[in-house]
This record gives structure tokens, sequence and C-alpha cells, in this order.
């Protein structure tokens, strides 16, 4: 009996089971499988029997970058998914179901598979704030009750040197239907907190550049989208503001307990093994790393401790986790490093070229096509755009 010559259902079953490596070259056997493994039905299902295997993905100097899965102790094993020049990066927002939001020079932002090799371009939104007077922070995820990918962007103008903000504006924008919309303002003041300790203590830092930033990008968790703020309220403390992108409103999520909610500015918020997860700087330099574990549930933050910081200035935001045992963190200065929880060490980690990075996400590799989730959107290819726009992306596919 030959493949083709099974029922579909056991057919489809078996399909399910393959890498996405063995499934691109089965979608090349036939135009009958090129049909049956690109419905959206079935990337979903094999989305969701493989969501358990993240990569790292990270943005070195120059731009390269790397789509790597670290192992334990032994760096120069790691398997290297296929590696992409990308010219003028300047953030990873995050990413969900494969695709991960990044940020071009001048704000312009791209849905990246980069597994596929597929991007779409976000268009601007025509509600944005002068870049030159505003902060702002972006965010990206899914929303399951309209099956729809969301770009979330918090902008609000800058009023004085102490960085103290008005109103932070609100826009949504949906991928399925290809518009931006204000909704109602955020509750919380996300100014002070959102610059990194560098920024802060920088006072030499041109006006200029403090309002071109773009600050730290929402964690998404569980249907919603995370950033670290403060009440509005005089003395209010500080809070977990969570956006939830379904009813598109704001939420919050308790703080772990025995934090300092009077000052977050050294705190780092962030996606860490599929939980959220919150860093805490002391003043002596360690850093307490807090994860929850079970979503929305205060008890559930669990607590581990890095002391093998100098300084203030080696802050650290973890990237990914190994088995539970090993984190891969990124420092204030962008190099790259594996703290060992077992044994309390800190390693230097090498990618490429060296050890230092410009930002980097976990991701889940997937099928997910930007043609599928923006039908309005026209996708390309990263070849193509490398062929029409040479200065803007380059391709290059390193073997194992």
């Amino acid at each position: 009996m030959e493949l083709g010559d099974l029922p579909q259902e056991i057919l489809i079953d078996i399909f399910l089971l393959l890498p996405l490596k063995s499934i691109g070259k089965c979608r090349c056997l036939a135009k009958s499988y090129r049909q049956q493994l690109s419905t959206p039905n079935f990337i979903k299902s094999h989305l969701s029997r493989n969501t358990h295997q993240e990569n790292l993905l990270l943005v070195t100097p120059f731009d390269t970058i790397y789509s790597i899965i670290p192992t334990i102790k032994d760096d120069t094993i790691w398997k290297k998914l296929p590696g992409l020049d990308l010219c003028n990066w300047t953030e990873v927002v995050g990413s969900c179901d494969g695709l991960i939001l990044m940020v071009l020079e001048e704000f312009e932002k791209f849905l990246v598979n980069p597994i596929t090799l597929q991007m779409v371009k976000v268009p601007k939104s025509p509600l944005a704030l002068k870049r030159k007077k505003s902060f702002r922070m972006h965010g990206f995820g899914y929303d399951s009750s309209s099956d729809d990918y969301k770009v979330v962007t918090l902008s609000y103008y800058d009023t004085d040197n102490e960085h103290r903000s008005n109103d932070t504006f609100v826009d949504v924008y949906s991928v399925k239907r290809g518009v931006w919309k204000r909704v109602e303002r955020s509750p919380y003041d996300h100014s002070v907190l959102q610059l990194s300790p560098w920024d802060y203590f920088n006072r030499e830092l041109s006006q200029q550049a403090m309002f071109s930033k773009t600050l730290s990008p929402g964690a998404f968790v569980n249907g919603a989208i995370h950033w670290l703020a403060r009440s509005r309220k005089p003395g209010s403390p500080s809070v977990i503001a969570a956006f939830n992108l379904t009813e598109e409103v704001f939420d919050e999520i308790p703080v772990p307990g025995g934090v300092d909610v009077q000052m977050f500015v050294f705190n780092k918020l962030v996606v860490l093994g599929g939980c959220l997860c919150m860093t805490h700087t002391r003043e002596n330099g360690s850093i307490d790393v807090w994860t929850m574990k079970e979503y929305g549930l205060k008890e559930s933050w669990a607590k581990f401790n890095i002391h093998a910081a100098n300084d203030v200035w080696d802050i650290f935001k973890p990237l990914y986790l190994i088995r539970d045992e090993e984190v891969v963190l990124v420092t204030e200065v962008e190099t790259l490093v594996v703290y060992n929880r077992r044994e309390g060490t800190l390693r230097d980690m090498v990618v490429g070229e060296g050890r230092v990075v410009d930002d980097g996400c976990t991701f889940v590799g997937s099928l997910v096509s930007p043609a599928h989730i923006a039908p309005e959107s026209k996708t390309r290819s990263l070849v193509e755009v490398e062929s029409k726009t040479p200065s803007l992306v380059k391709v290059k596919t390193e073997k194992v």
C-alpha cells in the first residue's frame, strides 16, 4: 500500500507527527499534499502538538539573526536553524505561535516567521503620536475569541525632564481585519518604569534621543499583554498591568510578595518558559527572578536568586529556560550569559561572532503564515524582499 492509498484521517495523523522540516519536504511531493498541509486547520493542529519545544532568536551586532535551540553546558552543539541577516532591526517585540513582531528603524513593524521565511508589514497607525515628542511601547499577541493576532501600542507625550506622563493612549491593530483603532486610555502611568536603568541615570542623553526611544515591550501570556506600571493616584504602588486582548481593557496581576512595589525602575517583565516572569534587582546587585507558575495566582510566584552580579549595571533580562536547570540571560550591557541554578554560577555564551547581542526572544517553530492571518496585506518571502531591496534584508542559510 502506498502512502496516498491511506484514508485521509490516518494520513493527516501521520503528517501531524512530523517535524517542520519533513512537512516542508512533503509539501513538495504533490499538489494534493501541499494543499492538505497548508490548511489553517492542519497548521493549528500541528502547532498545538509542538508548543513544548521553544527556539531562541538572537539579534547580534551587524543585525545578524540566529535562531537556535540551546542545550545544557555545551553551546558548541547548539542546533542552528536558518540564519537570517536582517539590516536595521532595532527591537524584537515578542512572539506568538511562531510569529515574531520586529521593529525596523523609523518604527516600521513586521510580522516575521523565521521558519517559513515569510513576512508582512504592519501599517503605521494613523493615530500615532509624533515620534519626536512621545514615548511608545509595543506588544503582540493572539485573541482566541476572534481568532485574530493583535499589535498593541501604548504611547504618551513626555511633559517634563522627570518623564512623568499625562494620558497614555492605547492603539490596537487587528491583523485579521487590517485596521487600527484607539480604545480607552490606560488607567496607569507607564512612563519612568519602562526606561532602562542606563537611560534613567544617563542625564547626557539628548532630549531628541529620549523622545524617539521605544520602551520595554509587553510580555504576552494567557491572552493578555503585560507591562510594569504605576497607579495614577499619588503614593500608589507599582503594579503589573495586563491588557486583555479579548476585552481590550486593563486589569492587574498580583506582584510577588516581598517586592518593593514603590520602585520598579530596576525590574524587568518577560516571558520565561511560557510563564510570566519578573526580575527584581536588589541594592547589593543580586537579582530575584520570579516566575508565575499558575497565571493570576499570587501564591504561585516562585523565586530563584542570581548572586553573581557585581553591580547595578549587570541587570539581567531572562531569555530562555533550559530544562529548569539553566537560564540564558542578556545583561544591560548586551552580553550573553548563562546562569546555572544548581551551581549558582554564571558563564559567558558565544553565539556567532561573539557573546554580544542586541535583543532576543523565544519562539515556537510553526507553519503559521502571514498570508493566512493578514489576508488584506501583501505577504513576501525574505528572499523576495532582498532581491527588491538589497539594503533592507539579506538571507543566509547555514548548514548545521
